[in-house]
This record gives C-alpha cells, sequence and structure tokens, in this order.
C-alpha cells in the first residue's frame, strides 16, 4: 500500500510540474525579432599627418524571426526568414528558411531547403523539471536555466520595463514578463574581455492581443514526420501481405514517378524490408531518408538526407558498397522515378499523397 501511495504521489508530482511550466507572464501573443549580424569594415584615418589604421562592426539585419507562443509559454512556434545575404545585401524578397516548433520536452526544427525535421531535447523545459522547486521559488526560467544570474538592471524596449541578464562574458538577455526581447552575444579576446557584439537578436514588434492560429502548433511537417516514423519491419510487412488497398505499386519495367514528402515501402533482393521518405527531388539527384529492417524487425541500416543521383543503379542491401552482381540490384533512379529491378515490389503509400499531408 505504501509503494502504492509512493508511485501516485510521484504520477501527481510528474504531472503538476508538466501543468506548472509556464515561463511567460502574458498567455499568448506573437513578437517579430530582427537578427542583426556584423560585418567588419577596415580603413585608414589621417590625424596630423599621421596614418592609423581602424576597423569597426557594421550591424546589418540578417534575418527576421516571428515568433508565436500560447498558455504562457508552454508551446511555441517560429517562422525564420532570411532577408539579406552576408555583409548585409537585402534580398529583394524575404526568403523562410526554417520553422521551429517547442512541445512537451521536444524542439522540433524544420529545414525548409532540405525538407528536413530535426528532433533536439527542449533543454530549458527539462531544467526546469529537473529543478521543479528551484523553478517555482524562483519563478524564473532564466534563473533556473542560468543558476546563479540574477536581474541587475533594467531596460525600456518597445515601451516594456525589461529585465537585464548578463548570462556570462558571451551572453546578455533582456526580459520582459519572462520574454526575450533582446539577446546579445559578443566577442571576446582570449582571457574573456567583451570586444563588441557578435550577434544581436532584437524585438521589434510585441502583440499580446494576437489571436492565434492554433493550426500553427500542428506544422505539416512533423506530422508527416511522425507518419513515416511510425512504421517498423512488423507494420510494414504486414501492410504488404493484407492491406494492398493503400499502397501503389511501381509498375515492373515503367516503375513509378515518385512526388516530395512520398513514403514508400520496398522488398529488397535479400528479402529486407524497408522505407523510404522522399525529401526532395532535382533534375541531378533525389534526396531521402530510408530504413532498412531484417527479417526479426531489426533495423539493418539507415540513411537520413542520403542523395541517389540521376541514372543511379542502387543495391539498397549493401549501401555504401558498389555491387559488381547485377542480380543484387534492387532498383533504378531515374528522372524522377523509382524502377525496379530485382527487387521484390516497390510501393507508395497513399497516405502520404493525401491533401491532408501536402
Amino acid at each position: 500500500m505504501k509503494r502504492i501511495t509512493q508511485l501516485l504521489l510521484l504520477i501527481i508530482t510528474i504531472s503538476t510540474q508538466s501543468q506548472d511550466f509556464k515561463p511567460y507572464k502574458i498567455k499568448s501573443g506573437k513578437i517579430v525579432y530582427e537578427k542583426y549580424r556584423y560585418s567588419t569594415h577596415a580603413g585608414f584615418s589621417f590625424k596630423n599627418g599621421v596614418e592609423t589604421s581602424f576597423s569597426e562592426q557594421i550591424p546589418y539585419v540578417a534575418e527576421q524571426v516571428i515568433y508565436y507562443w500560447d498558455n504562457f509559454g508552454d508551446i511555441a512556434f517560429e517562422e525564420i526568414y532570411k532577408v539579406s545575404k552576408f555583409g548585409g545585401k537585402l534580398l529583394p524578397k524575404k526568403v523562410k528558411i526554417a520553422e521551429r516548433f517547442w512541445v512537451d520536452e521536444h524542439r522540433y526544427y524544420f529545414d525548409v531547403e532540405k525538407n528536413k525535421v530535426s528532433d533536439d531535447p527542449y533543454y530549458l523545459r527539462i531544467k526546469c523539471r529537473e529543478n521543479f522547486q528551484y523553478y517555482q521559488i524562483k519563478d524564473s526560467w532564466i534563473e533556473t536555466l542560468y543558476m546563479g544570474t540574477e536581474k541587475s538592471a533594467t531596460k525600456e524596449i518597445l515601451g516594456k520595463e525589461a529585465d537585464y541578464y548578463k548570462i556570462d562574458t558571451f551572453q546578455d538577455l533582456y526580459a520582459w514578463k519572462g520574454l526575450v526581447l533582446k539577446n546579445e552575444s559578443f566577442a571576446t579576446t582570449k582571457k574573456g574581455v567583451r570586444l563588441h557584439p557578435d550577434r544581436t537578436k532584437i524585438a521589434v514588434e510585441i502583440d499580446t492581443v494576437f489571436k492565434i492560429d492554433k493550426k500553427l502548433f500542428h506544422p505539416i511537417w512533423l506530422k508527416r514526420d511522425k507518419l513515416y516514423k511510425s512504421f517498423n519491419g512488423i507494420e510494414i510487412g504486414g501492410i504488404l501481405d493484407a492491406r494492398q488497398d493503400l499502397l501503389i505499386q511501381a509498375e515492373n519495367v515503367e516503375g513509378i514517378v515518385i512526388q516530395k514528402n512520398d513514403i514508400l515501402f520496398f522488398v529488397t533482393t535479400k528479402l529486407n524490408l524497408g522505407k523510404i521518405q522522399i525529401l526532395n527531388i532535382d533534375k541531378n539527384k533525389v534526396n531521402i531518408n530510408f530504413t532498412l529492417y531484417n527479417g526479426v524487425n531489426n533495423i539493418v541500416s539507415f540513411r537520413n538526407y542520403f542523395s541517389i543521383k540521376n541514372n543511379t543503379l542502387l543495391n539498397i542491401d549493401n549501401i555504401p558498397f558498389k555491387t559488381e552482381d547485377i542480380s543484387q540490384l534492387d532498383f533504378k533512379y531515374e528522372n524522377s522515378k523509382l524502377i525496379p529491378q530485382n527487387n521484390i515490389g516497390i510501393y507508395v503509400l497513399k497516405a502520404s499523397r493525401t491533401q491532408k499531408l501536402k
């Protein structure tokens, strides 16, 4: 009975910690940031006939970040745009380069160009959970993440009285009600003496009455990634055996035209089962994720962001080694087609082509 009570208390504590991660004092809103980089301009000056060399750091806006949060920061999403080239030359129009999504203890990052998702631990939330009592006492995620740091001044940013934190020699933070309004990093000497700002991220617009579209917190790229990762060898085998209605099979001679974001299943010449996720396609190559399983559902091999050049014959059982025996070749990639060779079959999962995952 005592162990059951202890277990229940532990479950309640974990649940409470999860529910009480609310790093901001404002329920929801949107902040637009500008991210500054610095280019070094060097030259010479003359004074009283004496020539002196000099260098100065010229700031320029490199990126724009639009950050959305809800439930007091329990969930957040941001869009990142490139607005200028290295050195400061403005692009004709801004280009989205990435999206980031924070939920639970995950920090997902989506590279738009590569169509690639990465999942990193959300260290802030983990640190606050691991030091939950300290976090409650301090009532500050900044002072919990950077233990020993305390606010030492205030500064007005966008009409808000932001608290100033010197995190260390390399970084300063300015936060209002837990929301970072300025984050600045510094170049230093080898002895740790600050020289000048190296990168600056500063809020240029804040809206705390903004009505958030909840769809932002259900990014389509994460749905696609989770669908792909949900299949293991056993599930692939089950679908191939009993649910052919969920699949489109590649013709042996013509093959099948693949599309960006397709999920495919296949059976190799060695009877291993596999899955492929099409990341992007151009005239010269296709970039994919793939995982290969043996008969007992162990992963034989996998690759993330693996490139296959046009007109390539592939023995996927034996990557990265070349295969001299043509009977071992599984398929050919040619002009946006996957063409079966000696493998058992290639199949597109219909669900990956539905409108909901476009």
